[in-house]
């Protein structure tokens, strides 16, 4: 025996990095015949415990299940190990045998750890058992103890039960002050952040670097430059080793980059050592992409070495990619990604899923989700869920929309679950499935936002439920208390032209308490085409040109509306002032899923017609529509060109060059799915119903505003679109 007790191979375990090395150690260990002794095993169930890997735990438990009378010392290391493992539920697990022992009882060791598993867990119903048994046995009034209670209240933003542990705290010291600051960022309260730090310095405690990189934290949600520069200013006149205090800078960098102001991140980024840290560049990738500056976004993530493009930096820009809508270049980018190695987070996932949603990329979410999503954490992990709820109904597939949606215990359901599901309805213009969703939400206490009433109005916009989205307009501020924004007035002004009520619609924009946007008097002027009310329409028209003096979809509509009430020169009028002007019809396109690759489809690009045998197509289409009474819709076909050119004009939508190929190249009997740029032309919906019989074939096209499901002649908006 050495000194001090300890066994001759013990010692080299301080030296060791690998599992491999200690295991060598350990066989010394048991050649010297100490392998059943408590000290040198603790010694190696606290080396395994806390290497922070899935086999070092497995380990630590194998040498655990060798010791007869565990002790304190091991009890502790084991809930301290596992609480930073994949499976924290285990450090409840050894608290619960820890207790069932006669002569070991728990300490003030014991419990930070243990909450901190809490923490991470679904719920938060452990953690309040545990601050139980933290009054039973007289902790309470541990600082240490006391600060790992708030930390876990404010995990689950239980703001008030974190702000009674801290005013009962005996002792509010620097610790405390930044667990609670950093809690307030972290739940969206940043004025009450704000508010503590002056009580902070009031109390005479002085703040630290991590006190300014949690203020800094709780305002950059905010886009608050003003606030933002006095924090920076005061750390800068309170910290006098700001210029060497990475972490802070890189706060500094992260607040100006979350809030938009890239010129002064960029005056920080450039102040930083040349070796920066991945938080570093990762902030000023998320902080170009947000603004939607994917180019420069990118030049910085391609700046970044290998070894620094985390996944932090990954998804940053695959969510830049996804909300700026060039969502081939995010699914792109995550196939690059993939290709490396690296496992995707939720927010990778959502991000994904928002790409996959919107090109329609159904086959390619649902690989998503049996790769990385497993059906319980899949219900268990919400942002995901509602994410694949999303996925899902954009695609067209609204039963596993439904299906995941009903799987998710309803301890679990948030706001966002709800909005994400009704807005999905509405789309597919189920507008009382979507009103009983939103009574389903109300009935379990969740306080619908302005996001809700959107969805919902939008859904009875869609169903023409005139009187229930009066209704609910009404008790938007009379009974939630939601001011109505220009978002609820668009809804309400397209639900009420929708239904022939222009006088109405005209009406309610003229009374709103701000100016129209272009959206209002887009849905206004839809509504006067739809209803042939060229009067209104002209105003509304005047309006959008005012607006959006070069977009020409505002000339088009209002050209259309006019021949579709022979008014045949004003129409061409309005085509040549966008000649004149040089205005030009925003393209048509379609995008198609076919065997995990998307197609894009360009109107009257007929480049396509080599591919397949889409022409042969096109012209079996035509000659089966000729049999079944079809007589092209060419009114709204505004060229100087003969009835015949016409006919070939519409023949080449987007949309039908889609549904050839599709024809052409899948099964029979498989369901087709479309995703159109523009809203679907009266022509192609006439004649999407009838091949939908003519072909046996339920057909889903999903225009600018909803989804058209063509089935047996029919379609679900029953002409109302």
């Amino acid at each position: 025996m050495l000194p001090f007790g300890i066994p001759p191979p013990l010692y080299l375990l301080e030296s060791c990095k690998t599992i491999k090395q200690a295991f060598q150690v350990y066989a010394q260990i048991i050649l010297n015949g100490f392998q059943h002794h408590v000290f040198p095993i603790s010694r190696f169930i606290s080396f395994f415990a806390l290497l922070g890997s899935e086999d070092g735990t497995k380990y630590s438990q194998i040498l655990f299940l060798q010791i007869q009378h565990p002790n304190q010392f091991v009890y502790n290391t084991m809930i301290r190990g596992f609480s930073h493992s994949k499976f924290p539920e285990k450090a409840l697990g050894f608290y619960s045998s820890m207790l069932h022992q006669v002569n070991i009882s728990p300490n003030n060791f014991t419990y930070p750890f243990l909450l901190n598993s809490c923490a991470r867990l679904s719920t938060h119903k452990p953690g309040v058992q545990v601050h139980g048994h933290v009054i039973k046995f007289g902790f309470e009034l541990d600082p240490f103890v006391g600060n790992a209670l708030m930390h876990f209240y404010l995990v689950f933003r239980r703001l008030n039960d974190a702000q009674i542990m801290f005013e009962e705290s005996p002792v509010t010291d620097l610790v405390s002050y930044n667990t609670m600051i950093n809690g307030y960022g972290l739940a969206g309260e940043p004025g009450r952040a704000l508010n503590l730090f002056r009580k902070m310095q009031d109390s005479g405690v002085l703040p630290d670097e991590f006190t300014f990189v949690a203020l800094l934290s709780a305002f950059s949600s905010l886009n608050d430059h003003r606030i933002g520069k006095e924090i920076h200013g005061f750390v800068y006149r309170n910290l006098r080793c700001v210029e060497s205090n990475v972490l802070l800078k890189t706060a500094i960098l992260h607040s100006y980059a979350k809030s938009g102001l890239m010129d002064l991140a960029e005056r920080v980024f450039s102040s930083m050592p040349s070796n920066k840290s991945t938080a570093a560049w990762s902030s000023m990738v998320s902080g170009y992409a947000r603004r939607g500056e994917t180019e420069a976004a990118r030049r910085m993530f391609d700046q970044m070495d290998q070894p620094q493009r985390d996944l932090i930096g990954w998804t940053a820009m695959i969510s830049g990619y996804s909300q700026s809508g060039q969502c081939s270049e995010a699914l792109e980018l995550f196939k690059q990604m993939e290709d490396l190695g690296i496992r995707p987070d939720e927010c990778t996932m959502a991000a994904v899923l928002s790409a996959c949603a919107r090109l329609g990329a159904l086959s390619l979410g649902e690989r998503l989700r049996s790769r990385y999503i497993e059906g319980e954490l899949c219900r268990q992990n919400i942002i995901v869920s509602t994410a694949l709820i999303d996925m899902y109904s954009k695609c067209g597939k609204m039963d596993s929309a439904l299906h995941m949606f009903h799987s998710i215990p309803k301890g679990l359901w948030t706001v966002s679950l709800f909005n994400s599901m009704i807005s999905g309805l509405a789309q597919h213009g189920l507008g009382e499935s979507a009103l009983a969703v939103f009574w389903d939400m109300e009935s379990i206490g969740l306080e619908p936002d302005s996001v809700t009433f959107v969805a919902v109005l939008s859904a009875c916009s869609h169903s023409g439920l005139v009187k229930e989205g009066k209704e609910l307009f009404r008790s938007m501020l009379d009974v939630y208390g939601i001011k109505p924004q220009k978002e609820h007035y668009g809804c309400m002004v397209d639900l009420l032209g929708r239904d022939g009520c222009l006088d109405e619609a005209y009406d309610l924009i003229q009374s709103m308490p701000f100016e129209a946007n272009s959206v209002i008097w887009r849905a206004l002027l839809s509504a006067c085409k739809l209803h042939r009310n060229v009067k209104i329409g002209e105003v509304a028209c005047q309006k959008l040109i005012e607006l959006e003096p070069d977009h020409g979809a505002h000339y088009v509509l209002l050209s259309n509306m006019l021949a579709n009430t022979n008014r045949w020169e004003q129409a061409e009028r309005i085509r040549k002032v966008m000649e004149d002007r040089g205005i030009q019809k925003p393209p048509g396109w379609s995008y198609i899923e076919f065997r995990g690759t998307i197609r894009r489809f360009l109107a009257s690009d007929k480049s396509h017609l080599q591919d397949k045998g889409i022409e042969s197509m096109l012209q079996d289409m035509a000659m089966r529509l000729r049999s079944a009474g079809y007589v092209p819709n060419t009114v709204q076909v505004m060229f100087d060109i003969d009835e015949e050119e016409k006919e070939t004009v519409v023949s080449y939508h987007s949309e039908k060059l889609a549904l050839a190929f599709w024809l052409v190249s899948s099964g029979a009997g498989e369901t087709i799915r479309i995703m159109k740029n523009l809203r679907v032309c009266g022509d192609c919906h006439s004649v999407f119903k009838l091949l939908s019989e003519i072909y046996s074939r339920e057909i889903i096209v999903r225009d600018a505003i909803r989804f058209h499901h063509f089935k047996n002649g029919s379609c679900s908006c029953k002409d109302f679109w």
